[in-house]
Parts: C-alpha cells; sequence; structure tokens
C-alpha cells in the first residue's frame, strides 16, 4: 500500500501542480463568479444610470419606444394599438421625415406607417437577423382591426375575447419526482462528468505513454507491482479531475448564495441541488470517472508513442460519446426502455442510473443492484488494466489493438 500512495501522491500532484490545470480552474471559476456577479454590480454601480434615460420633447421616457404614422386615420382608435403593442411603447408621429429623423437619431427603435387597418410599413435603421419588432406590431394591428370591426358590427369585443381565449385554470400535482424542475441541474452535472472523463482519460492514457517511451515504465514495474502503478496513476488522475470539478461546483454555489437576491432567487433550479441527488452523483459520477479511466490507461500501455493515443482511443471515445447521446436523450423520459436497460450496463449505468435517480422513480433495489454491478465491473477492469499495463512493458513498435492484447493474456 506504501507504494500505491507514494505513486497516487506524485500522480496527483503532478496534474495539481500543472500550469494548465492551475490557469484553466483559475479562469473558470473566475468567469463564474463574475458571471453570477453581474446583477450585484449592476445594482452597485449602475442603478442611478437608470434614470436617466433620453427624454422626447413631451417629457416621456424614449427608452424601448416605437413610432408610429397613422395614415388617413386606417386606425379609428389609436389607443386600441398602443394598449395592445408589447413590445414597448408606440408613439405617435406627424411626418415620415419626422419619424425618420428619430430613428436615424437613435431615439426611437423604430417606427411603423400604416396604411390601412390591414397594411403598414415597417421603418427601421439597422435590419437584424432576429427582429421580432414587425410580428409584435402585426399582432397589435391585428387586434386593433379586429377591435375596430367588432365595435362596427355592434358586438362587445371583450365578450368574444373571453369566450375565444377563455382563461383555462390548471394545476399539477407531482406524485414522484418533478423532472422539470430537476432538469437543469441533471443536465449541468452530466455535462461536468462528460467533460471529466473525456479530458482526464486523455491525459491519464497520455501519462501512461510518455512514460512507456521513454523507457520510465520499465524501471518502475521492476520497483513495484503494476496494479500499485496502474491504481496510483488512474486514482491521481481521477482526484485530480473530481477536485477541479468539485471547486467549480463549490466556488458557484458559494457565489450564487452570496448573490441570489440580486439574482432574485431566479437560479435556485440550478444550485439548490438535494443532497441526496449529489450523493447518487458522486457515487455513480467516481465509479463510472474510475471505470473509464482505466481504459483510457490501459489504452496508453499499449501504445509507444503519445501520437498513436488519439487513434487507439477513438472507439473507446465513441462508445462513450453514444452513450451521452442515449442518456440526454433519455433526460426527456425517464421512463424509456432504452434508459432502463442503459441503467443497468456498467459502461453507461453511472449516468442512466443517476439521471432516473435524479429525474425519475426507481426502487432502491434497482439503484443497488446497478451500483454493485458497476462496483465489480470498475473492480474487474482495475484489474484488467493492471495486467495489460504489465503487458505493455514488453511491447513496443507499432500501436497495439485491445482485441490482440487480450488475446496474448489469455495464452499466458
Amino acid at each position: 500500500m506504501k507504494d500505491f500512495f507514494i505513486v497516487l501522491k506524485f500522480e496527483l500532484m503532478h496534474f495539481m501542480k500543472n500550469k494548465t490545470f492551475i490557469i484553466s480552474t483559475v479562469i473558470i471559476c473566475l468567469l463564474l463568479a463574475i458571471g453570477l456577479s453581474i446583477p450585484t454590480i449592476k445594482d452597485t454601480f449602475f442603478s442611478s444610470s437608470q434614470e436617466e434615460q433620453p427624454i422626447d420633447e413631451q417629457g416621456e421616457e424614449l427608452s424601448q419606444t416605437y413610432g408610429f404614422i397613422n395614415k388617413n386615420n386606417a386606425i379609428s382608435k389609436v389607443e386600441d394599438l398602443k394598449k395592445s403593442f408589447d413590445g414597448g411603447k408606440l408613439v405617435e408621429f406627424d411626418s415620415q421625415d419626422q419619424l425618420e429623423k428619430n430613428i436615424l437619431d437613435e431615439k426611437i427603435e423604430a417606427g411603423y406607417i400604416i396604411e390601412s387597418a390591414t397594411k403598414y410599413q415597417y421603418m427601421v435603421k439597422n435590419n437584424e437577423m432576429m427582429d421580432s419588432n414587425s410580428f409584435i406590431f402585426e399582432e397589435a394591428l391585428k387586434k386593433a382591426y379586429r377591435m375596430q370591426g367588432f365595435e362596427e358590427r355592434g358586438i362587445n369585443y371583450q365578450d368574444v375575447e373571453d369566450l375565444v381565449h377563455a382563461n383555462i385554470e390548471q394545476e399539477t400535482m407531482v406524485l414522484g419526482k418533478d423532472s422539470a424542475s430537476n432538469y437543469a441541474y441533471t443536465y449541468i452535472l452530466i455535462f461536468g462528468l462528460y467533460f471529466m472523463i473525456i479530458l482526464y482519460g486523455q491525459l491519464i492514457a497520455t501519462s501512461v505513454a510518455s512514460e512507456k517511451s521513454n523507457r520510465t515504465m520499465e524501471v518502475l514495474i521492476t520497483s513495484t507491482d503494476s496494479r500499485n502503478l496502474i491504481f496510483g496513476k488512474v486514482l491521481g488522475g481521477a482526484l485530480a479531475g473530481v477536485i477541479q470539478f468539485g471547486l467549480v461546483i463549490a466556488v458557484g454555489g458559494i457565489v450564487y448564495k452570496l448573490n441570489a437576491s440580486a439574482w432574485d432567487h431566479a437560479l435556485d433550479f440550478i444550485f439548490e441541488i438535494p443532497g441526496s441527488v449529489l450523493l447518487w452523483f458522486s457515487l455513480f459520477g467516481i465509479l463510472g470517472y474510475l471505470l473509464y479511466s482505466f481504459v483510457f490507461g490501459a489504452l496508453g500501455a499499449l501504445v509507444s508513442r503519445t501520437e498513436d493515443i488519439s487513434a487507439s482511443s477513438t472507439p473507446v471515445t465513441i462508445v462513450f460519446v453514444a452513450v451521452f447521446f442515449v442518456t440526454m436523450m433519455g433526460m426527456n423520459n425517464t421512463e424509456s426502455v432504452v434508459l432502463k436497460i442503459a441503467s443497468f450496463i456498467p459502461f453507461s449505468s453511472f449516468m442512466s442510473m443517476f439521471v432516473r435517480v435524479s429525474m425519475g422513480s426507481v426502487s432502491n433495489m434497482e439503484i443497488i443492484l446497478s451500483l454493485l454491478i458497476l462496483v465489480a465491473t470498475t473492480g474487474i477492469i482495475g484489474g484488467f488494466a493492471a495486467m495489460i499495463y504489465r503487458l505493455g512493458t514488453l511491447m513496443y513498435g507499432n500501436p497495439v489493438k485491445l482485441k490482440n492484447a487480450i488475446k496474448l493474456l489469455r495464452q499466458k
């Protein structure tokens, strides 16, 4: 065990002292802290500036203001149009030149020239790709037109509106778990786990391959048991990833708690993660993370050059990405058969079962069974990776395929 802890400590410190690890962690935490503090900074330093909006000649605020010209009184009651417009404030202009000047001077956002009750021109300084002003005005114009038409026919518009758009009251009673409210933090945790495995899996494979390429592996394998080496290396690398991810989650949670009132608790659905969900994520996430780390470590031992790692690890990466997509699709239907099957397959259960635990309803027996299968498989893969690691010291030259390495192990 002493040798194991020596290797573990060396690998962990190797990752944590790496400039890339330190800089990336600091940058991510800093961006997260700044992003979550924006409402507080805005309230502290820029709250007074909100009172200094541009004022028109009538002393009215012009921010989010739109102009219009009602040609030939096409709309008999412009007040109906103004009330129906949800995009901001509508101000009537007398001439097209005056409207154009205000748009070009950026005193108003855009303008509309109403030629008839069902026809208008949209006037804007710069046409944006996602400009919804026309749609909003059109809806207001349609409503004003309908109100005008009903009035001419002597029909109360509000009575018709009440019948057509009846106010239906609906209340949802959640007997199990509310998947909609759990979706955000489950999505973020799964996404974080995905990046941890992809990033640190490649780093572990590169570390093993580089030791093999400079013959350090041959010295190490004669000094201690191969299981101490592979378990120490994998656990050291995996622990570095857990620490980095944990730091990001902790910084995000603490900074949000400090700024929650400024956010008006709008992000509670992301940061208020139940303790039971975090516990299951830790168990399933770490085991799945270790499983794939062992696989990447074994793949690193089968190549002689770090340049060959990408090609060697491609099949495993494809499987992992497929598992990720199955899990993400399963988040939309936690009762799907595919997700249920995936939640018992060790290479996908760490994500799939976590999603079912977090967002769906699953019995304790199913969770324990899935966890036991995952624990057993991770242990077996770890032992297998140790054998591959030892075998890798005897194999140099072209990369060895995993199936050929298994055949060689069977022959021994």
